[in-house]
């Protein structure tokens, strides 16, 4: 049984009183943008950016204020978390303009480090759903035509003809990539990195301004623990080369790596390049050094390492 929660504690502690002993998760929904960091269509890019990229701080401030309302509770302990809805949102439907940056390698980036931050909160989070899958609102991930839908302006005609084409935004190769990895239990991260500036914090969640970690890092192993799965997002305008300290994973001497990037982060496909950030497979071989992953900026990697037999 799920009962409607908000982001909102007071709300979140309103409906547990009321009937906690009834329900098994609680529902969020969280959408980064023009109603969590205050970005508007004339916030310049050089400030849109690393607002954008503050999604998982932002999830992390939010899922901690409800977290604070379930532990304070021993009636309440059992109750586990569903994000039911999240996505980036940069602007009210009412001030929209030009294309959806929804649809941007910058948005994927921002989810990919968010999704980062679920896989470290599934103690707690049982369901994460992106909103949504096929077309709907602009922040649908699966792509038909070049018709942009909008809630409340009805539909922009598409200037291509090219009505049925079927495409992933950047996000959708992103989900893609995770989608697709066995992983069972969540590790514990360190990074050593260097950091981008963050000038306008989150009075919603009262975040100050200040220097966020370029790196954001989660990983897990798999079932039988012989598979190690990296997830690895640069959230910097740099390359990064990245040394991987991977314990007793480090004889494998290979990796496998799933990689998203693109020529700038406002990088979208569309009908015209449908294909344009996808995920690109390679090999990482380290032998016996230290494994070194070269990133690109604004990138995401997905590192698989197997142990020898």
């Amino acid at each position: 049984m799920l009962a409607c929660g908000d982001c909102d504690p007071e709300w979140n502690r309103t409906v547990l009183g009321i009937s906690a002993e009834k329900m098994d998760m609680l529902t969020l929904h969280i959408y980064h943008g023009f109603g969590t960091v205050g970005i508007t269509p004339n916030t310049p890019k050089e400030e849109r950016y690393p607002a954008v990229m503050s999604f998982p701080e932002v999830s992390r401030a939010a899922i901690r204020m409800t977290e604070e309302v379930i532990t304070g509770n021993p009636a309440y302990s059992h109750v586990k978390l569903a994000i039911t809805e999240y996505n980036t949102m940069y602007y009210l439907n009412t001030i929209r303009e030009g294309r959806p940056m929804e649809h941007t390698l910058e948005a994927a980036i921002a989810n990919a480090a968010n999704l980062n931050e679920f896989i470290r909160q599934s103690h707690l989070i049982e369901i994460g759903s992106f909103s949504d899958l096929v077309n709907g609102w602009l922040g649908g991930c699966i792509r038909i035509g070049d018709c942009y839908a909008d809630q409340y302006r009805g539909k922009e005609t598409g200037w291509s003809g090219r009505n049925s084409v079927v495409y992933g935004s950047p996000t959708f190769h992103i989900m893609q990539a995770y989608a697709n990895r066995d992983i069972s239990r969540i590790l514990p991260t360190q990074t050593d990195c260097a950091t981008f500036e963050w000038p306008s914090g989150s009075k919603r969640f009262d975040l100050a301004p200040g220097p966020l970690p370029v790196l954001d890092v989660a990983a897990a192993l798999d079932e039988s623990g012989s598979v190690l799965t990296l997830f690895v997002v640069n959230r910097g305008l740099s390359p990064v080369e990245a040394e991987l300290s991977i314990g007793s994973f480090a004889d494998a001497g290979i990796a496998k790596v799933w990689e998203l990037a693109g020529e700038t982060y406002e990088t979208i496909n569309d009908v015209f390049k449908p294909e344009a950030v996808t995920a690109v497979e390679s090999k990482l071989e380290f032998g016996s050094r230290k494994p070194v992953l070269a990133m690109k900026p604004h990138s995401v990697c997905v590192v698989e390492v197997r142990k020898s037999n």
